[in-house]
């Protein structure tokens, strides 16, 4: 099945909502992923039953790119998520009850279609800006605003399958990671599996400074010696610690100071070599 044949499909049930997100299901995942990038506008029963892609704008902005390349990345974490779900996890995704931890415009919960319904999809973040982006694209799932230095998740009594974190704890001041991991640590399930992405000191010498300044040197040295360097963007504190930044964790780190998680694996990805992919089961 090609996109002209998906588009197809999807408009013959386009009527019905179940039916077309049980139809997505049962595409590949960059097929799925393709399909919601942008829809025809002869398809326009489909393209007021899927969400819209955010603008160019704001996936650069956010992202660092967009269109195809973004797809690509987001596609390969997918499939490293999938398999590392079903390898450690023991099970598929399919049918699960997932979080996008810090979800941003929707572009991770959007790939989720392919394994579960709407009903079962959650996402959260501190910032208000994303929700509303994820809003008006018209994303299917339940969506909240998170506290940046949580003491539970915005969704009480629910529990997952997965948690999934992509991009926030190479972002995190220290107080605000471990805050985000005991929250989250409140609402998984047993035999549920949290996966996060962090930075390898590597990623020090490839910075981007115009978008944040910071001492390599120094950066290097605390990522050797404590384990956790950050450094934090020119933003207002919260409770007075500023909570965003630019970081880099090592998986000895998370070992000795993240007691009431185990990790049991790792994986990367050569479309984004800065994120390494840590699977935890909750202790």
């Amino acid at each position: 099945m090609d996109r002209v044949d998906a588009y197809k499909k999807l408009t013959s049930v386009a009527g019905d909502q179940e039916a077309i997100f049980r139809e997505l299901r049962k595409l590949p995942i960059d097929l799925v992923a393709d399909v919601l990038n942008y829809i025809p506008p002869e398809y326009d029963a489909v393209r007021r039953a899927l969400p819209a892609m955010a603008p160019e704008d704001v996936q650069v902005s956010w992202t660092g790119s967009a269109g195809h390349t973004l797809l690509m990345q987001s596609c390969a974490f997918v499939r490293a998520l999938e398999s590392g779900f079903n390898r450690f996890g023991g099970r598929s995704l399919d049918g699960t009850r997932i979080l996008d931890y810090g979800c941003g415009w929707g572009r991770l919960i959007r790939l989720m279609y392919k394994f579960t319904e709407p009903k079962n999809l959650y996402g959260c973040d501190p910032w208000a800006r994303s929700i509303e982006l994820c809003d008006e694209a018209g994303l299917k799932a339940n969506l909240s605003q998170s506290e940046y230095l949580p003491t539970a998740l915005p969704f009480a009594g629910v529990n997952f399958d997965l948690i999934y974190a992509f991009s926030v704890f190479t972002h995190l001041s220290q107080r605000a990671a471990s805050a985000a991991l005991a929250a989250c640590r409140k609402s998984i399930k047993p035999d549920g599996i949290m996966v996060i992405t962090i930075r390898p000191v590597t990623y020090w010498d490839h910075h981007d400074e115009a978008q944040n300044k910071v001492d390599r040197e120094k950066m290097k040295r605390d990522h050797a010696s404590k384990g956790f360097a950050f450094t934090p963007h020119g933003r207002a504190p919260i409770d007075g610690d500023i909570t965003y930044g630019d970081t880099s964790i090592t998986l000895e780190y998370i070992r000795r100071q993240w007691t009431d998680w185990e990790i049991v694996g790792t994986d990367c990805f050569l479309q984004d070599p800065f994120q390494t992919l840590v699977f935890m089961k909750p202790k």
